[in-house]
């Protein structure tokens, strides 16, 4: 394979190796056949449904995923609930790394040798990654063969399904899903005479209710937020604005980018205006980052847009049925010495991530379970059955009411458990105005981008919200920065695919 030019990122220079290792694969099984148990290594495969009536045994499928402490309690109780219903399938979970990047790294080193796992999860943004690896058994193959599992996913919310088609191809086989809310302190808008039931519907909103809280509480910076890239990306998206070529990479390989487009200029300066009046408190987009949420907690500041995928953890630091143990424990955030969320008193609500232009538009973000085309037919098989266990409505509805994913199929919103819950529950209430927000405020004919690269595009855009923001450097001239890093790995990542 070439050589990456100087000062590269070795990182992305393995998974584009991983997607030509993986053709390769794909092109040496084709030409070699194999029998009806033989892995495919092709995404144009069949479905496998029905290759385990024709085991020899109980079937063994590994998972591989990055659930960590509550999530992977979850997890645990849905496989070991899935084993003894049934004696077909035995699933065994493998916990791989906390992080997606740990994860990813795995799946590829695993592509080399086809020892794929029978299940894994990926990112979001790994949906070019996994339809041009070849590595995947498309959603789509069952869902045009088996007229149960088109009822089903015909269930989908449309903005979840259009995020992950390509070319009229669903790939992944399950969803844990999240959209952005604002979360506001009701508190702070009640003392500067602000409705304390209505969040800001736009950034000018937003902004101007700044001004009102700090006026009112001068040592508050009203506005915290992370230099996270998926929240500027996300305004982009509210009002469509492409951040790479081809449909914004819908209609082809991307091979240009776009992040410094009039908007994201304009944006990125309006933020670093308010930053300079105290508006803004900017802390660092890092992994794993909760300075702007104890900022909340300790109301230093007044207003955030996060992850919905926050909202039972807020909710139950806020109610008191969260304490700083459990937070350690089930969470992995310490919080500071002394800090003790039954004394807090805060009066917190949330609503849609405000917009540019109008408040609930962005993408859907999450992790997404695929299935890996390496492994035997009946190993697929039974991957599948699982899916299909996973994505019942009652075991669906668990993820919601514990661990903060917004429902991904209509039906799961009418689960008993869950309907209460939206009604019972601050974290509850929270994840109905998440669910809401998917189902009918997401513009689902404009996703968001699909993009090969699309790890390394988020590392150049945060890098230029770093710069403009931490480090007050220009905006345009960061944002410029930006397009010429990701221009030069579009342009290689199309190479490596032959695009």
């Amino acid at each position: 394979m070439r050589q990456r030019p100087s000062g590269g990122n070795p990182q992305a220079t393995a998974r584009r190796g991983a997607i030509a290792i993986a053709a390769a694969l794909a092109v040496t099984v084709s030409a070699c056949g194999g029998s009806d148990d033989a892995a495919t290594g092709s995404a144009e495969q069949s479905c496998p449904i029905g290759a385990l009536d024709t085991a020899d045994g109980r079937v063994e499928v590994t998972i591989w995923h990055n659930y960590a402490s509550l999530s992977g309690k979850i997890l645990d109780e849905q496989i070991a609930a899935f084993n003894a219903s049934q004696k077909r399938v035995k699933v065994v979970g493998q916990f791989q790394g906390s992080t997606f990047e740990e994860l990813q790294s795995k799946v590829e080193e695993a592509a080399v040798d086809k020892e794929l796992p029978g299940l894994v999860t990926l990112e979001d943004t790994k949906t070019r990654w996994a339809a041009d690896s070849g590595l995947f058994s498309p959603a789509q193959a069952c869902i045009d063969s088996d007229p149960e599992v088109k009822a089903q996913f015909d269930d989908l919310l449309p903005i979840v399904k259009s995020s992950y088609e390509m070319n009229g191809t669903l790939y992944p086989v399950s969803f844990g899903v999240f959209t952005a809310l604002v979360y506001y302190n009701q508190t702070h808008f009640e003392a500067a005479g602000l409705d304390p039931s209505v969040a800001p519907a736009t950034i000018d909103e937003m902004e101007k209710d700044a001004r009102a809280i700090k006026a009112a509480l001068p040592d508050v910076k009203p506005i915290v937020m992370t230099t996270a890239p998926w929240v500027f990306e996300w305004w982009m998206s509210g009002i469509r604005q492409e951040l790479v070529d081809k449909g914004n990479g819908r209609d082809g390989v991307a091979t240009t980018s776009e992040l410094a487009s009039e908007p994201a200029v304009k944006l990125l300066e309006q933020l670093q205006r308010m930053k300079r009046e105290g508006l803004i408190d900017v802390v660092a987009g890092t992994p794993g980052q909760v300075d702007h949420m104890l900022a909340m907690a300790q109301q230093q500041s007044s207003i955030v847009v996060e992850s919905s995928s926050a909202a039972t953890t807020v909710a139950g630091v806020i109610e008191g049925t969260i304490d700083a143990e459990r937070l350690k424990d089930e969470l992995k955030v310490e919080l500071p010495a002394g800090f003790d969320t039954r004394q807090l008193g805060l009066k917190v609500e949330a609503g849609p991530i405000p917009g540019i232009k109008t408040s609930g538009k962005g993408q859907v973000g999450g992790a997404v379970w695929y299935l890996p085309n390496t492994n035997s037919r009946t190993v697929q098989a039974g991957a599948w059955e699982f899916v299909q266990f996973l994505n019942r409505p009652e075991n669906q509805a668990e993820w919601t009411i514990r661990g903060s994913n917004a429902p991904a199929f209509r039906a799961t919103v009418d689960e008993p458990a869950l309907q209460t819950a939206f009604t019972s529950s601050l974290g509850g209430r929270w994840q109905k105005a998440a669910y809401d927000v998917l189902e009918s405020g997401v513009d689902s004919s404009f996703p968001g981008p699909i993009i090969g690269p699309y790890t390394e595009m988020r590392t150049s855009l945060r890098k230029a919200l770093d710069s403009a923001l931490l480090d007050d450097k220009d905006a345009r001239e960061s944002l410029e920065k930006a397009d010429a890093e990701v221009n030069a790995e579009l342009k290689l990542y199309a190479q490596d695919i032959g695009g």
